[in-house]
């Protein structure tokens, strides 16, 4: 007997009903976002349903949020996966034509998500208009999270993870630097160590951001235990509150373009510094680009793309 019962017995179509119900918890709100009635839903769920022989949702008195009996559950953590793969293969056989149909999808981190990311995947589609972009981004951990689902081709990031479920390479240089307000007192007193700065007041990014992590391993190398005077979950909340004189933040030279440019803030010459680091792009090691992903990657490889970023400094 060719194929396994549950291939007989769920459709694709089904399947994807089911996922959007969930991710939306709401038959309406899913019949919304993939433009069928409630009725149609309702009715795909049921024969959905009956083909499985057992129930996918229960009912728990007093909950907004649909709950899922065992097997919805299980059903349910395979979906993505399952969508992902066909989506694919889909996009595989669209690509090999010639990159006119199929589409790219990237995770980035926060930084590189918002201040670098943008500008290859403008370059790609000046080169590849036919092709879906898609852009999330994210922190870290969810990263590899779209990644493992295959609802990411690429991520972007800076540190990496230690084991070999991926494959990465370096992208794109990193220098994070320190800055303030351009009339703030410790610009009188250039160069500085970094122990001038604990009093800046010290203005850092929340605890798990990457460049918290990096200031913080920074100060404690020089024996130094960093106590932020004000913590901050965005950059550009930290931007702000920098130029506005609360205080001296480390940001990538990435991210205060703009700032730098309208004369909001400066950098500050502290010793040691810039500080390093390499932004990755990174994908799974067992699962196949598509076409237009490898198209995507080869294009980040290149120089292209990096010679069109605008210096933040001013200098070579």
């Amino acid at each position: 007997m060719i194929g396994s019962r549950l291939e007989r017995r769920m459709t694709l179509h089904q399947l994807r009903i089911f996922k959007s119900t969930v991710d939306q918890s709401s038959f309406t709100r899913a019949a919304a976002a993939l433009s069928l009635s409630q009725p149609a839903v309702t009715h795909q769920l049921q024969a959905l349903s009956r083909s499985l022989g057992h129930a996918l949702f229960q009912t728990q008195p007093g909950r907004a949020k649909l709950a899922l009996t065992p097997v919805g559950q299980a059903l349910y953590e395979r979906a993505s996966r399952m969508l992902a793969l066909v989506q694919e293969t889909d996009d595989v056989i669209g690509e090999i034509v010639g990159l006119q149909t199929g589409s790219v999808r990237v995770a980035g981190d926060t930084t590189v998500g918002i201040y670098v990311v943008p500008d290859a995947l403008s370059a790609f589609h000046r080169a590849h208009p036919h092709i879906k972009l898609r852009l999330d981004v994210v922190n870290r951990n969810r990263v590899r999270e779209l990644l493992q689902t295959g609802e990411a081709d690429l991520g972007i990031l800076g540190r990496l993870w230690k084991d070999d479920v991926f494959c990465a390479e370096p992208l794109i240089q990193n220098d994070l630097m320190w800055f303030s307000a351009p009339d703030h007192p410790l610009v009188k007193r250039e160069p500085l160590r970094l122990k001038d700065l604990v009093n800046g007041p010290l203005l850092m990014r929340e605890p798990g951001s990457g460049t918290r992590e990096a200031a913080e391993t920074i100060f404690r190398k020089h024996g130094i235990e960093p106590v932020p005077d004000m913590e901050m979950a965005s950059n550009g909340a930290l931007k702000r509150a920098a130029a506005g004189g609360l205080g001296v933040a480390m940001f990538s030279t990435c991210a205060v373009r703009l700032e730098l440019g309208a004369g909001l803030l400066r950098p500050l010459r502290v010793r040691g510094f810039p500080l390093r680091r390499m932004w990755h792009t990174v994908w799974m090691r067992d699962r196949l680009l598509s076409p237009a992903a490898s198209a995507f990657r080869d294009l980040l490889r290149s120089p292209s793309w990096r010679d069109q970023l605008p210096n933040p400094l001013g200098s070579d």
